[in-house]
């Protein structure tokens, strides 16, 4: 009995060890961040208690990218904050000129669709609160004019290709 305990013992440890010291196919793989994929726009309907508008679409080569912000028109006194994804980026910013382009970089959430999401704190001296943006990615830079008042935002769609 003694001898058939003793081997059922040796015989668990053992197959304990073999099973710990199996390794797992992830770890054979290095963990690789699956990022989702929108294949249609995302803007919210409303954001911070405004109603979003639609104005565009950009196309970009990579997720990580650089905007760029400043004054459309005459420099008038715009204070903006811009989200990505519903995520601020850039919280009361005064705008300027283009010889004074606020810059931010951000890595975007989505393949296929994001959204850059401009809220207007006030409309300067010359309403409505217009803003050019800059997106820079690895290969270009593109410029869109973002408009926003104090009852509706404006959004862009930033399409990953």
């Amino acid at each position: 009995m003694k001898k058939l305990l003793m081997f059922l013992s040796v015989l668990f440890l053992m197959s304990f060890v073999v099973v710990s010291c199996e390794r797992d196919d992830e770890d054979d793989n290095p963990e690789v961040e699956e990022v989702v994929r929108n294949n249609s726009s995302i803007i919210p309907a409303q954001s911070l208690g405004r109603n979003n508008v639609r104005l565009g679409a950009l196309n970009v080569n990579s997720r990580t990218v650089e905007l760029g912000v400043y004054d459309h028109g005459t420099i008038d006194g715009d204070i903006i904050s811009l989200y990505v994804n519903g995520q601020l980026v850039l919280d009361k910013y005064t705008l300027k000129g283009p010889g004074e382009i606020k810059k931010v970089n951000v890595t975007l959430d989505y393949t296929g669709y994001n959204y850059i999401l401009m809220f207007a704190h006030n409309e300067g001296s010359i309403p409505p609160n217009t803003c050019t943006l800059t997106v820079k990615d690895a290969s270009a830079t593109k410029s869109f004019v973002l408009e926003s008042n104090l009852a509706t935002n404006g959004a862009v769609d930033v399409v990953v290709d």
